[in-house]
């Protein structure tokens, strides 16, 4: 390094060294390790296969797929009109960052299905790859960082969940960049690095309330670490942490008891004696059926049993070097607290749900790629090769529905968290909510030509509209993208031609559906009442016709 006097040398060969010295400096920048340039380059391919995803599906988005997206369209529409308080506002019980990004790729890309999800893809996927990237590389080296980011984007629950617009994968790479820049501020002696995690902790904060869950744990260690030495950068962080995310909840704090409320009531709180336990609810807090579900989550529907034993090997031998008082890696401490904290956190609360553990990724990621690269050189290449293999695969079965399932059942009653059989999943090419892109018929672009023959207002049968391809939540997101509203009539005789109403059944062996679904299933058009006396169905493609 060079003092600024020599940098304001007048004698003109000084200046010719400076320059010669400032290009070497630049050089040096960006000459980054191989791994690095790797996980850069898994990034990219992740990205890259959900475009492709997109532009070949064609589905009705599914359940909460379609709330979250229609949350997002009315998040760009407040700010359109500058209603910002009605942007930040609208998305409750949700923090409105995720649908901020959502309503920037409709900005630039237009309303409809896949412009938020490739916004939500182009921050939190780089967002989540280098947090894991970073962490693995100072818990372990720059290996370790890159078979991190193989892990985390090899996962099929974040493969299939960054596929929809949903707000767990945003919250899972808001952790895993939170994570990192908490570590890097060195036991909060680092004021820079203290203030740029204050903002990444305050936007996690925005995304999804269970955030702190999955930071608390290593903000804890790493205060400690510093003891007194931490206290200012500790305030600065809290500080900007607080002043990002306070506003909102304190807006929103009504809402905010109702949900801590549910959080953690007790398992009887709203379950009657001999009553069917609903969906969703945690099992008693004490018992091995609680205590087990994200073990089972993880093994279910998360990472599958290859993935998992990676992690698993990993945190086994994390444990052993804490009894052996040679703890492997200096960040040890930090990862396995936050990791468990964590968990303890999740599982003590009254709702669970697979997509809830999704931020435990990042510690899974990290326990998962550690341990391989202390092994020896022909070990380390075949375990590395063989967890690049099963992300390979996994993303296969998540994005592309290749194979059937691989299961191994399991005695003694052991369910799954999803409910089903007992089983451990080792492949699988359904994913969560979605896996292979659904190339049935297009139900967005009928919806769109009725707009253009003169419907203002569509509508459909309620119990028609409970199943995953044709529920609610997606038909209202679809039917809002088309510039449809709702009927404001009260009766069928009372609809006009400017209404129409969706008929959901089996394809049988009567007149053919406008739209023919993947699952056998196809959806029949009626215009005005469809109940009337010689109403016919109604198709507006290829070309505008009644028949039937």
């Amino acid at each position: 390094m060079y003092g600024i006097g020599d940098y304001l040398c007048p004698v003109a060969t000084h200046v010719r060294v400076r320059e010669s010295r400032k290009r070497t400096s630049r050089s040096a920048r960006i000459r980054w390790p191989a791994p690095a340039w790797g996980a850069i380059g898994v990034t990219a391919l992740f990205v890259g296969i959900t475009c492709w995803w997109l532009t070949q599906d064609r589905s009705i988005p599914i359940f909460d797929a379609g709330l979250h997206l229609s949350l997002a369209i009315g998040v760009h529409h407040e700010l359109s009109s500058g209603h910002l308080l009605g942007a930040l506002t609208l998305t409750l019980p949700y923090p409105p960052f995720a649908y901020l990004v959502g309503s920037l790729g409709i900005l630039a890309g237009g309303v409809g299905v896949a412009p938020p999800i490739l916004a939500e893809n182009l921050v939190f996927v780089p967002l989540l790859a280098l947090g894991c990237y970073q962490l693995g590389r100072l818990a372990f080296g720059p290996l370790a960082g890159l078979l991190a980011v193989v892990f985390a984007l090899g996962s099929p629950l974040i493969t299939a969940q960054f596929h929809v617009f949903m707000i767990d994968a945003p919250e899972t790479a808001m952790v895993a960049v939170s994570v990192w820049l908490i570590v890097l501020t060195d036991g909060f002696s680092r004021l820079k690095a203290c203030a740029l995690a204050g903002v990444a902790v305050g936007l996690g904060m925005l995304t999804k309330e269970p955030f702190a869950f999955f930071v608390v744990g290593i903000v804890c260690v790493t205060a400690l670490r510093g003891g007194r030495g931490a206290l200012r950068g500790f305030a600065l962080f809290a500080a900007v942490a607080l002043a990002i995310a306070l506003p909102w909840y304190v807006h929103e704090y009504t809402q905010m008891r109702l949900l801590a409320t549910e959080a953690t009531d007790s398992y009887t709180a709203f379950i009657r004696p001999g009553k069917t336990v609903p969906n969703g609810i945690a099992p008693p807090r004490l018992s091995l059926a609680n205590l087990e579900w994200y073990l089972r989550n993880f093994l279910d529907a998360q990472i599958y049993l290859p993935l998992f034993v990676f992690a698993a090997v990993g945190w086994v031998w994390t444990m052993v070097g804490f009894a052996r008082r040679r703890p492997v890696s200096p960040l040890a401490l930090e990862l396995a607290v936050g990791a468990f904290t964590a968990w303890a956190i999740l599982t003590e609360t009254f709702v669970h749900d697979p997509r809830y553990s999704m931020p435990l990724l990042v510690y899974l990621a990290v326990f998962g790629s550690g341990w391989i690269v202390r092994l020896a050189r022909a070990p380390r290449i075949a375990a590395a090769a063989a967890l690049a293999l099963v992300a390979l695969a996994n993303t296969l079965g998540a994005s592309f529905g290749v194979g059937g399932g691989v299961a191994i059942t399991i005695p003694h009653g052991f369910a799954t968290a999803l409910g089903g059989p007992g089983s451990i999943t080792i492949y699988e090419n359904a994913g969560y909510l979605v896996s292979a892109p659904q190339r049935d018929g297009d139900l967005i672009a009928v919806l769109q030509a009725l707009r253009h023959d003169g419907v203002r207002n569509v509508t459909w049968f309620p119990l028609q509209a409970l199943e995953p391809d044709f529920s609610t939540g997606g038909l209202m997101v679809l039917a809002q993208i088309a510039g449809l509203g709702r009927p404001d009539t009260v009766t069928y005789e009372e609809m006009t031609r400017k209404d129409a109403t969706l008929d959901h059944t089996e394809v049988g062996s009567g007149p053919p559906p406008c739209v023919r679904l993947d699952d056998g299933t196809g959806v029949w058009v009626r215009i005005g009442n469809p109940f009337a006396p010689g109403a016919k169905d109604y198709c507006p493609l290829p070309r505008p016709h009644f028949y039937g």
